[in-house]
């Protein structure tokens, strides 16, 4: 088990023994940045009110990860991690610490032919004037051109492992930029588990790995640390080990609440004897938005805890479940195929929406889906521009109207000048939708929030049904 700032999250397992290390630093190929649309206008800060707090962005990955109970940073250092336990020398267990930030959280400096920036990671297991374990690593980073240095996705990977005794105990995460005074603080309280027969590990979600020869040799494996995949893109990997009495062969589950969505039987390879291991890949097609719990078992008997696997719409676009992937594509779709999306029972969600998805894509030959990298662009396009007071820009008419149907190709502003009831504006559509449009939208109470007329709203409606027909 690890809790994280009061939160627990479910593992098991005072710490002995030595401590080992191996820690490395590497570039993702993935790139997660969308283009940012500008912020909406804020009023000027109270000196006297103190530092601001952070504002949380629009989408919230790291959010979404400290609900879920991972170690994560802030948003100036956007680091995500995650513990995972596997068997160690012995009885002895290896708490495996995988981190990743992106580049734009650190400071580079210009180091010919590219640039260079350092950080260091130090965890203190236990007391801290006597610490039963410690890992203190500092990391480099060398990128070629600038462009690199500005990169929001997870390009930069740390791994490193402590060797524990089961137990429970604190630890302390620091992890800091050298040339800044940026960084963050984590404090875990970690449950490590004991493995003996009839145990089984957590599913381990990884970028690449390799079945190891006896519990003695470190981990031969690259974690995921958000344990995240994109949907419709690659297919995620796990790794497990386990311990079998018999020939009971584990089975992989997969999780919605409390329902299993899907289950695999698993063929694990021998390696020492009574440790075996398996490399399974997931098939894509089975997994839907959001965060699904992986958990394996053996014989219906020994089971270890549950692995979330996150689901990313887009990147940066990582709901937390189901429901709320289905709100962000509320204008994605005529009502009548969205309802059928939202009321699909658990076991059919991933195969409907698969189809979904693909409906909507332009181009199937390539790797991206197009109409969804532009939906999500007006989104955040959206809430820059049309933020109410009470409704974030989105989630207004225009933004509906703007998300739909993409940016009007006039804009006509009547009596724009004038303050209070009666102000309007009239979007034109002329050529961009192959039809003609008009659409008026009525600031009434003066406050500028704009909804659509009645007459308006129902030729919105029309142009809806004609573009998902």
């Amino acid at each position: 088990m690890i809790t994280v700032a009061g939160r627990s999250y479910r593992t098991r397992g005072h710490p002995r023994g030595g401590l080992s290390i191996l820690a490395f630093a590497c570039l993702a190929s993935a790139c997660l940045a969308l283009a940012a649309c500008g912020p909406a206008p804020a009023p000027s800060p109270d000196p006297a009110a103190g530092p601001a707090p952070e504002a949380e962005p629009f989408p919230d990955p790291l959010g979404v990860y400290r609900d879920l109970g991972y170690i994560i940073g802030r948003q100036r250092f956007a680091a995500v991690g995650r513990f995972v336990f596997m068997p160690g020398p012995g009885d002895s267990t290896f708490a495996v610490l995988a981190l990743s930030l992106p580049n734009s959280s650190l400071r580079f400096r210009r180091d010919p032919p590219g640039f260079v920036a350092r950080y260091q990671v130090d965890v203190t297991v236990g007391d801290s004037m006597a610490p039963a374990a410690r890992l203190d690593e500092t990391q480099e980073v060398r990128v070629r051109t600038f462009r690199e240095t500005s990169r929001r996705d997870e390009s930069v990977l740390f791994q490193g492992f402590l060797t524990l005794a089961p137990g429970s105990y604190p630890a302390r995460l620091r992890v800091s930029d050298i040339a800044s005074s940026t960084g963050f603080t984590s404090d875990v309280e970690l449950d490590v588990p004991e493995f003996g027969p009839g145990s089984i590990t957590a599913p381990i979600v990884v970028f690449r790995g390799q079945t190891r020869g006896s519990r003695e040799e470190p981990p031969n494996l690259i974690i995921s640390p958000g344990a995240t995949v994109e949907f419709g893109r690659l297919e995620p990997q796990v790794y497990i080990e386990a311990f079998p009495i018999d020939s009971s062969r584990p089975v992989l589950e997969a999780r919605l609440d409390s329902q299993v969505v899907w289950t695999d039987t698993l063929a694990l390879e021998a390696t020492d004897g009574s440790l075996h291991a398996a490399l399974v890949t997931i098939d894509a097609g089975r997994l839907q938005p959001g965060a699904l719990g992986l958990q394996a078992r053996i014989a219906e008997v020994a089971s270890a805890d549950t692995t979330t696997l996150l689901v990313a719409l887009m990147p940066e676009w990582l709901p937390a479940d189901y429901e709320e992937a289905m709100d962000w594509l509320r204008y994605a779709g005529a009502p009548a195929e969205l309802d059928s999306l939202h009321s699909a029972p658990p076991g059919e969600q991933a195969r409907l929406f698969h189809a979904f998805w693909k409906r909507r894509d332009p181009d199937p030959e390539t790797v991206e889906n197009e109409f969804f990298e532009q939906y999500f662009r007006r989104i955040q396009d959206a809430t820059a521009r049309f933020g109410e007071e009470i409704n974030p820009g989105w989630l207004t008419d225009r933004g509906a109207v703007y998300v739909t149907l993409g940016p009007p190709d006039e804009v006509l502003r009547d009596l724009e000048t004038r303050q209070g009831p009666g102000q309007s504006q009239v979007w034109l559509y002329h050529e961009s939708l192959g039809f003609e449009l008009r659409l008026v939208f009525l600031d009434a109470s003066g406050t500028g929030a704009f909804s659509l007329n009645v007459e308006s709203r129902r030729f919105f409606a029309e142009a809806v049904q004609a573009i998902y027909s």
